[in-house]
């Protein structure tokens, strides 16, 4: 129950900074939300920046989530695909995967750390899966590090713009994507790409 209580807390949180932004939210207005005493909230987070290390963990959760959805891929691109797919559909339905875009300096150090960690080791998890398209030829010559930027940040910026009552729902949004994704990276799809030439300063 209590991690019941956090985890509402937690998304509150998230649907304010996404309203009024993390620096013009307060915690009493997190508080009234869910109606309860602003010491209540001292129960479960020390304060505003420890909120916001506490929504981006549950951002990573969903890419955790979307990770072993792609694991059932059959191809490296059908890995991306899923993975992708599953992710947009998660951030889209969410209003707290807005501060995932969220700058880590408004994060204490200490959580600023195991941010860049768990981001780090989920952007490896997608190159690795543009590399295993690439090797058993699901997915064109490409630089896998390029690729993911390109994909990571379009993605990363869906919920800045995404309206739930818009015209289009996460499912319609992921497929797009998705599809995006087939065209542009898919063996055969396009001309056949390469791995970018170094600058001089590179190749020295």
């Amino acid at each position: 129950m209590q991690q019941l209580k956090k985890t509402a807390l937690i998304r509150e949180a998230g649907r304010a900074f996404k309203t009024k932004g993390f620096h013009n939210t307060s915690l009493d207005e997190v508080a009234e939300a869910l109606n309860v005493t602003k010491a209540a909230l001292y129960y479960y987070v020390k304060g505003k920046r420890e909120l916001l290390f506490e929504t981006q963990m549950l951002v990573l959760e969903m890419g955790d989530a979307a990770l072993e959805e792609g694991q059932h891929g059959k191809t490296g691109l059908e890995k991306l695909e899923r993975t992708i797919g599953r992710f947009i559909v998660l951030m889209a339905r969410d209003f707290i995967s807005h501060s995932f875009v969220s700058t880590l300096d408004d994060m204490l150090p200490e959580h600023q750390d195991i941010i860049r960690k768990r981001r780090r080791a989920f952007d490896l998890r997608i190159r690795e899966f543009v590399q295993d398209g690439i090797n058993d030829g699901s997915i064109a010559p490409c630089e896998p590090k390029l690729a993911v930027a390109w994909l990571m940040g379009s993605i990363n910026w869906i919920p800045n713009w995404f309206n739930p009552e818009g015209e289009y729902g996460p499912e319609a949004i992921a497929e797009v994507f998705v599809n995006f994704i087939s065209h542009g990276l898919a063996a055969g799809s396009a001309k056949v790409r390469g791995r970018p030439r170094k600058s001089s300063s590179e190749a020295t």
